[in-house]
């Protein structure tokens, strides 16, 4: 799996979220950058926009339908939307192991 594709398809959804944002709400677009959680910027709207459209461009950009909240259970141990890297290496780890199928 291209992780740097992968990584391009999560900035470009950033990228889509942060035009709806009013200014002083934008994320930056940093590996580090929190986004949801006790250091995130997000609330659960806003991350459900953000996982919404990064299902939508992963379906364009790799031609495969994910739903990226679909084992809450497992979420709850560890959270793949902290930040922008865990976020990108969750989509990368989900589309590899669909890949495998």
């Amino acid at each position: 799996m291209n992780n740097d594709k992968v990584l391009q398809t999560v900035m470009q959804s950033i990228d889509e979220l942060n035009w709806q944002l009013p200014k002083d709400e934008k994320l930056e677009k940093s590996l580090d950058t929190a986004l949801f959680g006790d250091a995130g910027s997000l609330d659960s709207l806003g991350l459900i926009s953000l996982v919404t459209t990064v299902e939508q461009k992963i379906e364009e950009d790799f031609d495969t339908t994910l739903t990226l909240l679909d084992d809450i259970d497992a979420l709850e141990e560890e959270n793949p939307f902290e930040t922008i890297k865990t976020l990108s290496d969750y989509v990368a780890s989900i589309l590899e192991k669909k890949k495998s199928e």
